[in-house]
């Protein structure tokens, strides 16, 4: 009995130095903080925990969010019936927003409109700036629309959380099992104020790792650069997961921000419709033209592993809007008067061919008009006063100008 006692209590001890890697390493289920952030009619409890590591520190299980922070926005409904927000499509959803949605980064800058769907939470940044949260931090699936005026370049970064259950071992009820281990997912698309794609989720993003759960064997995780590695690591449900291992990592200061390097980072890894399992989900079944545009389609990204990986970081930076935002060819095309009533002339550089369209949109993102017919006249008609962009587009290059309209 006394042998069989002291297996028991030297039994953890000799598991945990087995471990190699450089996270802080929990054992067993968390204490619960917070009983419940979200309720809704068939979706689960969103509790919130701390638990101690073997080296003193503490963490909160799943993640710190800002969930319950006023100051940070809530994202639009694209699809939340939590809410009563059961948009058949994105139409309907965009025209139910009235613009006071829009967080203005860069006052002179273009509307930018995310479409998100999340497994299950996520919070945007913009150049650091928040510009949306999830409304639901759990279940039942919900899609967003975050919308942000904003000048390019601009860097995005997001906080993902794969929600649990059994806090601070990764576990959820499903299947009969009390500690399944849920996947997570993320998929967006992000569109300029023409509806143009200027950015999805695919390889080209970076992602990282911050909580890993549930670990059964300290052995079974590896790190090759910064790469967190848990493929070789069961994801077997069980009814018996108390005594479960979780990884944590703190985040950096400034990760949200557009100076941070991440350039060290892995790149985010892919996964299909299928793996995530989304084609029942009519938050994303309804907008599969956006998600699965057959000519840009978005993919769906985490970390390298989707299914233990709990609270993923990831990072992207989009690019200028195109070679016309360098000033030689911003200097090359002008529009006067300025201001103006019901019409303005337009100056363009014979160096700039095949001119295609112009458009007019207001202060909110939204148009307001536009021709294909191009002249050196261009009568927009009478519109109300106010600011004004000018976009003037063809296949190679897109210039934007400031309009006011008395």
């Amino acid at each position: 009995m006394i042998k069989l006692l002291f297996f028991l209590l030297v039994l953890p001890l000799v598991s945990i130095a087995q471990y190699s890697g450089s996270a802080s390493v929990t054992r067993g289920l968390a204490t619960t903080t917070t009983s419940n952030l979200y309720s809704c009619t068939g979706g689960r409890i969103a509790a919130v925990g701390t638990i101690t590591a073997t080296d003193n520190s503490v963490w909160t299980v799943p993640s710190v969010v800002n969930y319950t922070n006023a100051s940070f926005p809530f994202a639009s409904n694209l699809y939340n019936d939590c809410d009563g927000a059961t948009y058949a499509n994105s139409v309907a959803a965009i025209a139910a927003l009235n613009g006071s949605d829009i967080v203005t980064i860069d006052a002179g800058g273009e509307v930018i409109t995310a479409y998100v769907f999340a497994d299950n939470y996520f919070e945007m940044y913009i150049n650091g700036i928040p510009v949306g949260k999830d409304n639901v931090p759990f279940t039942t699936f919900n899609s967003s629309i975050v919308r942000f005026r904003v000048n390019r370049p601009f860097t995005i970064a997001m906080l993902l959380v794969d929600w649990e259950e059994r806090l601070g071992v990764g576990g959820e009820t499903n299947g009969g099992f009390n500690y399944h281990c849920g996947d997570g997912g993320m998929v967006a698309v992000f569109k300029d104020t023409s509806n143009n794609i200027i950015a999805k989720t695919g390889s080209d993003w970076k992602a990282q790792t911050f909580y890993t759960s549930p670990i059964k064997d300290l052995t079974c995780p590896s790190e090759n650069g910064t790469a967190r590695l848990s493929s070789a690591c069961s994801t077997t449900d069980s009814n018996a997961g108390t005594t479960y291992y979780g990884l944590h990592w703190a985040r950096p200061s400034n990760w949200t921000s557009a100076s941070f390097d991440d350039a060290s980072w892995p790149t985010a890894s892919t996964y299909t419709n299928a793996t995530i399992g989304v084609d029942n989900k009519p938050a994303y079944t309804n907008f599969t033209n956006i998600f699965d545009d057959v000519a840009n389609d978005a993919q769906f990204i985490w970390s390298k592993n989707v299914i233990l990986d709990n609270e993923v970081i990831v990072r992207k930076t989009v690019g200028s809007l195109s070679v016309s935002d360098n000033d030689i060819f911003n200097n090359k095309v002008s529009i006067y008067p300025n201001p103006a009533k019901t019409e303005f002339h337009l100056s363009i550089d014979k160096s700039i061919n095949g001119i295609n369209k112009i458009q007019i949109f207001n202060v909110l993102g939204e148009k307001v008009f536009e021709t294909k017919t191009i002249s050196e006249t261009i009568n927009f008609g009478p519109i109300p006063s106010g600011t004004y962009f000018v976009k003037i587009c063809s296949n190679q290059i897109q210039i934007t100008k400031k309009l006011i309209v008395e």
